[in-house]
């Protein structure tokens, strides 16, 4: 849900009260800082946790205490849209907590996941996290168009808290504390994997460095830069090309998230398990490279917003089937004895491309405008979908030849 507000409702918003694609910018970039050191937060929660509460339980709860905390303290200050400074430190913050909350539930399912599963464990997280963008960005859109900033955070807040209760009420091990003050204990087999910062340090560099993991660590760089633009881009034509509001982009946009969402929640992992990560992501990129391309040969085509329709939900499924095998790929890469950290490290990377993107967005724009800017995004999905041909059938193959052992055992 924030993700939602922090990548789609509030830079929309932005675009929609006048700001420049510099101011826009700037924003998404904010966004996605946080996100490039989330090696930090993991390497932080693999050295440290509360037992009594379970490895990753306290985190996730803290965290989200945090949103919900930034959501209500901005919501009092209620800034303007004109008021760029307190803006991006909102941003800064929401973002940091959710990148945090990403980390420690991240690092669950990689501690709890077989390898022959990840695939439709994905598929599962990665439709909750559609459906919680899809949320986020069309109520909060909605609600940024009719009411203002503040009943927006507001009512995100209270639709967040909803969920986010489930980190509270469910412990993972009987006995455990439900929250710091209840009663209950660690279990006796649950202890802390490293105790030296230094030995985790060099588990997690080591397998940073080895030739897959540089491969997929090359995979999601470019697959980074190809998403920002693709996403950013998406709003500002809808805003200034098909002069939509705000509330009917994200709206539909929305719609055809939620759509796939469910195509991956119900199909999509396990295809990605069957077929194998690198194959996946070989033929997305194949197939996304014409879709996103034929759309920008003639501007006559942007007349009709029923074509732009049509093309938004053509290249959605090739784009979401993409980032599917990337969690595959990163998981199967990732070292199990520091998962937090390692796991952490590979899913900054994207975020990193995301930056890339946010500097290369003005300048894309004054090159060529939404075709060089489109035709960017295009080009880098077709690129790393080549480069995830480079994975061995260890990392990249079909996850029920690959079995339970991982490249990092």
């Amino acid at each position: 849900m924030p993700q939602g507000i922090l990548f789609v409702a509030l830079p929309t918003w932005l675009a929609a009260n006048g700001q420049s694609t510099d101011v826009v910018a700037m924003a998404v970039a904010a966004a996605g800082l946080p996100w490039s050191f989330k090696f930090l937060a993991g390497f932080v929660m693999d050295r440290f946790s509360w037992l009594p509460m379970g490895r990753r339980r306290p985190w996730l709860v803290g965290s989200q205490t945090g949103i919900f905390l930034v959501l209500a303290v901005t919501a009092a200050i209620d800034p303007l849209s004109t008021q760029t400074a307190m803006i991006l430190a909102f941003v800064l913050c929401l973002s940091a907590f959710t990148a945090i909350h990403d980390v420690a539930l991240d690092a669950l399912v990689v501690d709890l996941t077989p390898d022959h599963e990840m695939g439709k464990m994905n598929g599962f997280m990665f439709a909750g996290k559609v459906f919680g963008i899809a949320g986020g960005m069309a109520i909060t859109s909605y609600l940024l168009e009719h009411f203002g900033l503040r009943p927006a955070l507001l009512g995100m807040g209270a639709l967040f808290a909803i969920p986010a209760l489930a980190a509270v009420l469910i412990r993972k091990r009987a006995g455990e504390k439900l929250l710091p003050w209840t009663r209950g204990a660690g279990s006796p087999d649950l202890v802390i994997t490293h105790e030296n910062w230094r030995a985790l340090l060099s588990v997690a560099l080591r397998n940073l460095l080895r030739p897959q993991s540089l491969v997929v660590g090359a995979v999601m760089f470019s697959y980074g830069i190809h998403q920002n633009l693709n996403d950013t881009t998406m709003s500002l034509f809808a805003i200034r090309e098909l002069e939509w509001s705000q509330a009917r982009y994200s709206s539909i946009a929305a719609i055809f998230n939620v759509a796939a969402g469910i195509f991956c929640f119900a199909v999509g992992g396990s295809l990605v398990d069957r077929v194998g990560p690198r194959r996946m992501a070989f033929w997305s990129g194949l197939i996304a490279l014409p879709l996103m391309g034929g759309y920008l040969l003639d501007t006559r085509l942007w007349e009709d917003e029923r074509l732009f329709i049509a093309w938004t939900a053509a290249k959605g499924i090739p784009i979401f089937l993409f980032y599917l095998a990337n969690l595959v790929m990163a998981m199967r890469v990732t070292a199990q004895e520091a998962a937090a950290t390692s796991f952490a490290i590979f899913m900054a990377i994207p975020t990193m491309g995301f930056m890339v993107a946010s500097a290369l967005l003005p300048l894309l724009e004054d090159f060529g405008g939404f075709q060089a800017m489109f035709g960017a995004s295009a080009v880098l999905i077709f690129i790393a979908g080549m480069l995830a041909t480079l994975l061995d059938h260890r990392c990249g193959g079909p996850g029920g030849l690959v079995g339970n052992e991982t490249p990092a055992s």
